[in-house]
Order: C-alpha cells, then structure tokens, then sequence
C-alpha cells in the first residue's frame, strides 16, 4: 500500500468503526465505499471483513446479554447458508452488477422504512430470508447489514438487543467469510497483514461511538438507523456507476 492509499483506509476505519459503535451496524457500508476510493474494492472488501470481525467481536462481548437469541439463531442459521452464494457470487458476477442491486435494494428498504412499516404477524419467515440475503452479501461484498437492518427495524427490536444482536450475527459472519475467503484462496496474506494499520482508528473510533451512543434514544436510534441506510443506498449505486 502507498502511504495515500493507507490514508483513505485509515479514515474510512475511523468513520465507520464510530457508526458501527454507536448505530449497532455501518462497518462496512461506510468503510468499504471509502476505502474503494483507494484500494481494489476485493481489498477492500477483505480489509473491512478482518476489522469488522474485530469491532463487532467487542461489541458482542460486551453486550452478550443483551442478545436476542431466538432471533439471533434464525439469523446466524440463515447467514450460514448463504455464505457459499455469495462466494460464488464473488468470484462470477460484475461487482458493478452487485453494487448497482445492493444500492437500489437498499434505498427502497430505506422508504418502506421511513413510512413507518413494520412486521407484526407472527412468523419466522422474515429472519430467515434476511439471514440468508445477509450471508451472501456478506461474502460478496462485506456489506451484510441492510437485510437485517431492515428485519429487526421493521420488528421494532429495542435498541439495545438490535444492537447486541447485530454484533453477535456480525462476528459469526465475518469470521465465516475470512474461512471461506481462505478455502477459495481469495484471502491475500499481505493485505490481511496491512489490515492491522486500522486497529488504533478502530479503538478510536469505538471511544469516540462509545461516547455518542449514550446520547442515543429509541427515538433518535431509529432516525440514524434511516440515515446510515440512505447513506450506504446511495453510496452503493454511485460507487457502481
């Protein structure tokens, strides 16, 4: 890496290590966007995955008892069964295709959302589809979290369980996606190393969100939550054009 290309990795694991921390989920929609800025997006793709495995990681640790686990096993079961799509994915359509798809599935979700939808029939179908969607999403593109970002709002799940729950889905699926990044040989052993340049923005990046999550209410969480999903939307369908 150049030091400029170093640069935009650093500032893109800050900003988005400080939304992950404080929304719950944001790792990736913002850093791998940034970082493509400067890095081949398969890099980047790689160098979000390892640090996301880290801050989610911390977060599901941390806030283990918060868990949904009902809802968290449908989820991780669901993610685990796409992961193999998604590396097949990776490998055999465009990445422009995939982004184009994401950014525009994800600005629709984001308005359905913002009208105030919500699931209240009973069933277990949604978390389901949302986990596996999640799974390939996220060994294509690093970018798993607008299916369940959008289940779990949708539940209207409090926002201290969407955001334990989210990192505990999170964890599983980036370490699932580094394994399978490794069978299929797409795992570079120079960029995973590089990857730890972005630790100490991580750290401050989880400070800093540690500090604005405590300003966060049910209220606010879900305006923001809108927000990182508009954000990431548009950013996905310019990044592809």
């Amino acid at each position: 890496m150049t030091g400029s290309e170093i640069a935009v990795m650093l500032v893109a694991v800050l900003v988005a290590s400080t939304a992950q921390y404080t929304a719950g989920f944001g790792f990736s929609l913002l850093s791998v966007p940034i970082m493509a800025l400067a890095l081949e997006t398969h890099d980047a793709v790689i160098v979000a995955t390892w640090l996301g495995l880290i801050t989610s990681g911390f977060q599901a640790v941390e806030s283990r008892r918060a868990v949904d686990w009902p809802t968290a096993r449908r989820l991780l079961i669901g993610t685990l069964t796409g992961i193999p799509i998604g590396l097949i994915v990776f490998t055999q359509v465009p990445e422009s295709t995939l982004r184009f798809i994401l950014g525009v599935s994800v600005l629709a979700a984001t308005v359905v959302l913002a009208r105030d939808f919500r699931l209240t029939r009973p069933g277990n179908g949604p978390e389901w589809i949302a986990g596996t969607v999640s799974g390939a999403l996220a060994s294509s593109l690093s970018t798993n979290g607008p299916p369940l970002v959008f289940v779990l709002q949708a539940r209207r799940m409090p926002i201290a369980a969407f955001r334990a729950t989210l990192s505990m889905v999170f964890t599983v699926a980036n370490a699932a996606s580094l394994i399978g990044f490794l069978v299929t040989g797409e795992l570079a052993a120079d960029i995973s190393v590089r990857s730890a340049l972005g630790i100490p923005c991580l750290v401050v990046g989880v400070a800093l969100g540690s500090r604005l999550r405590r300003r966060v209410t049910e209220g606010s969480a879900r305006h923001l939550v809108i927000g990182l999903l508009a954000v990431a939307g548009l950013s996905a369908v310019v990044a592809a054009l």
